[in-house]
């Protein structure tokens, strides 16, 4: 038996053991050869590949490839830190493709990203659900573009040779010659965001199990760092009657972004 619990909230390590199941691999396969033109001669690399799952769909794609691991279990992968390696050089394009480590939240998948977007053309990568967030999608430099991004399904993960389930997407970014467009930030039409010193109207949980509640009473007592304080411009039945219920775009804990707080309100 497995005990899960000190994977709770994917605090995924580079020396964690966790892989990507057949099916999963199979199915990002698909959404690959669907959304890139890869050629034979291009170079892929696999900067984390583990146990090699995704190196029998990579021989596929192409005849130029690299694999590396810090701790590699397959006799085809180097065994060397890719943060730490030299950008290469080609002549083709290169791709990136695989799992990256996450660490806390997502820090050590975002070392890889920035890496990668240093040389690559294309990158396709398993991430967390919170790649979803305009604010997680900034780790790509504004020249790299999304062109494909799926949820995974339920269990496609296996850890210690059993299936587990993480909130995770399958995103596909591609490098252009011009930047992508950065979406305005809302503004809201109920509220705006105070400090807890500005006599605020209401306080609405961000984070934890009660992300989303709001509270109208005690706000005094109410923690700065779990909570965000509003002053209501007007329908306060609107603030206090919907409580926000999308987690969605999370890995871990519940967590409510500004952006995503206004949006919900703004379209209700």
């Amino acid at each position: 038996m497995v005990d899960f619990s000190k994977f709770t909230g994917l605090k995924r390590n580079t020396s964690d053991k966790f892989y990507t199941s057949k099916q999963t691999v199979n199915m990002c396969y698909k959404y690959i050869k669907n959304n890139l033109n890869i050629k034979k001669t291009d170079l892929i690399i696999e900067p984390s590949a583990g146990n090699g799952a995704f190196i029998p769909i990579i021989k596929i794609l192409s005849n130029n490839y690299k694999f590396y691991d810090i701790k590699p279990e397959n006799n085809e992968i180097i065994k060397k830190n890719f943060l730490l390696l030299k950008n290469p050089e080609s002549s083709s394009k290169i791709h990136i493709i695989g799992n990256p480590p996450f660490g806390h939240k997502s820090s050590i998948a975002i070392k890889f990203i920035k890496k990668c977007c240093e040389f690559c053309d294309t990158i396709s990568f398993i991430l967390p659900k919170s790649f979803k967030k305009d604010s997680m999608k900034k780790s790509f430099p504004l020249k790299f573009h999304l062109k494909f991004q799926k949820d995974l399904p339920y269990n496609s993960f296996i850890i210690r040779k059993t299936s587990y389930n993480v909130p995770c997407i399958f995103q596909i970014w591609v490098k252009k010659n011009k930047n992508r467009k950065m979406l305005l930030k809302e503004k809201s039409k109920y509220f705006t965001f105070c400090k807890k010193t500005d006599n605020p109207d209401a306080a609405i949980r961000r984070v934890g199990i009660n992300a989303g509640k709001v509270y109208q009473n005690n706000l005094q007592d109410k923690n700065s760092n779990s909570h965000y304080f509003i002053k209501i411009i007007k329908n306060r039945n609107i603030i206090f009657n919907n409580k926000y219920n999308i987690f969605n775009n999370t890995v871990g804990p519940r967590s409510i972004g500004k952006q995503e707080l206004i949006k919900f309100y703004n379209r209700l």
